[in-house]
């Protein structure tokens, strides 16, 4: 009797797993398993592709008396990113509050559940051209890729920036130990119906070789027939800009996208006293349509 009734057990417990719902509950669970060990080894939570292109009118103002880049009118924006297995490339030329950097690839290394972590080469100040115009001599200060650390922060409404990196200075590309660039951002966004408003406030640094770099004047650099064509020699000090930007957006339909925004950086007394600067502000507007792709 004894061992009939564990026949039927046993024939019992072979038909439950056997049975298509048995089946059907482990395969789900073999390939949740699966996914998550192939996630954990592969993939990364920010890995994705994002684009949008926008045109609008921009209104800018700068104090770089003799560097003719910047203006106003029709503009472009475009901001684009792309991550697979952690490395990416950004081409960040919208209307963030940071728009020094026009190109910056890295790997991004760590994520929590609200910081993210990445290693980055990008420019940290945009280039300026120098042109005088009684003598047309010309000096360029490109701005060159450098390592950088970026920490970002995600707490629902509020958003948080900083990065510290090499930057730009009197040395080569390849060589540039006392260029030092750091910067922080904090960000709040405000809800209303369909319209999301926006507040950053932001602070950069930089160290007296890289604004010498982009704003000093080097001995005999500009030199002209009388003291009003030539520059005279100048080395600046270290000093923090201050950045302030407002905007919002608004959705349109599905894919585009209404925006706006306004920026005034307020530049440190290094970079002001320049010969090369005549004001303390560089400031920016635009309204623009947008697609999101």
């Amino acid at each position: 009797m004894k061992t009939f009734t564990k026949l039927v057990s046993i024939s019992t417990l072979i038909a439950i797993m056997l049975s298509p719902s048995f089946l059907m509950a482990a395969e789900d669970k073999k390939d949740k398993k699966d996914k998550k060990e192939k996630t954990d080894k592969t993939e990364n939570i920010r890995d994705g592709a994002y684009l949008d292109v926008g045109i609008g009118l921009r209104y800018q103002t700068d104090p770089f008396i003799f560097d003719h880049q910047s203006d106003s009118g029709l503009a472009i924006f475009i901001n684009a990113r792309y991550q697979k297995y952690g490395f990416f490339v950004e081409f960040p030329h919208g209307t963030s509050e940071q728009q020094n950097t026009v190109l910056s690839i890295g790997y991004n290394f760590l994520n929590t559940e609200h910081w993210s972590y990445d290693l980055r080469l990008a420019m940290n100040h945009k280039q300026l051209e120098y042109t005088l115009p009684e003598s047309n001599i010309v000096s360029t200060r490109v701005s060159h890729s450098k390592f950088g650390l970026r920490i970002l922060g995600d707490f629902d409404n509020t958003h948080l920036k900083f990065i510290v990196a090499s930057a730009s200075g009197p040395n080569s590309i390849f060589s540039n130990a006392n260029g030092l660039y750091a910067g922080g951002w904090l960000s709040q966004n405000y809800q209303y119906n369909n319209w999301n408003f926006y507040s950053t406030v932001g602070i950069e640094y930089r160290n007296e070789d890289v604004v010498n770099y982009f704003y000093g004047i080097g001995e005999n650099e500009f030199p002209g027939n009388n003291e009003i064509d030539g520059l005279p020699y100048y080395q600046g000090e270290a000093g923090f800009e201050y950045t302030v930007q407002v905007g919002f957006d608004y959705p349109i339909t599905k894919d585009w996208v209404f925006e706006g925004f306004a920026r005034t950086t307020i530049l440190p007394s290094g970079i002001t006293d320049s010969p090369l600067v005549d004001g303390n502000a560089v400031t920016e507007a635009a309204v623009l349509v947008k697609y999101v792709f």
